[in-house]
């Protein structure tokens, strides 16, 4: 993604700055999301020409995430998609409830559909050891596939 204030060299800046050294999941979601969150608010200001006028919206998560997958050409059915939302769903668990509910249903969720998923379609990578990882390690490569797919969405240098 190219954008005036961030460049993708920034955005693996912002996640080695931001994304704790630590198994406390909680945080990694929580922070992760907002890694994501940012992406998508940069993506949404490059697509749309006056995105000013959402501003006063308050759209949330899941709602900015459906602007921009219906406003892109592209890549708008590419599965990170269904990634992005996942995750999403699991942050909204976490932090809405102390001690969430089927919470290892949720991440096995999440993770089975980060093994099915690429983030991009022009390189393939090798996720069958991921399994060895801890929870923390492997929320962690969720957040930076789904950063990946971002900085991959089509026609934001061209605007």
């Amino acid at each position: 993604m190219c954008s005036k204030t961030h460049g993708p060299m920034s955005y693996i800046l912002r996640y080695d700055k931001h994304m704790p050294d630590t198994d406390d999941l909680s945080l990694i979601v929580l922070k992760g999301h907002l890694l994501i969150e940012e992406m998508l608010f940069d993506i949404r200001d490059k697509l749309l020409p006056h995105a000013e006028y959402l501003d006063s919206v308050n759209i949330g998560f899941n709602q900015l995430l459906h602007i921009i997958r219906s406003a892109i050409e592209s890549k708008h059915d590419h599965k990170s998609w269904d990634l992005i939302i996942e995750f999403n769903r699991l942050r909204n668990k976490l932090i809405h409830n102390l001690e969430p509910p089927k919470l290892k249903i949720l991440l096995t969720q999440l993770f089975n559909l980060y093994s099915e998923t690429q983030p991009s379609d022009e390189i393939h990578f090798d996720k069958s050891r991921e399994v060895e990882l801890d929870t923390a390690e492997h929320l962690k490569h969720v957040v930076i596939d789904c950063m990946q797919f971002l900085l991959s969405v089509p026609s934001l240098c061209n605007k």
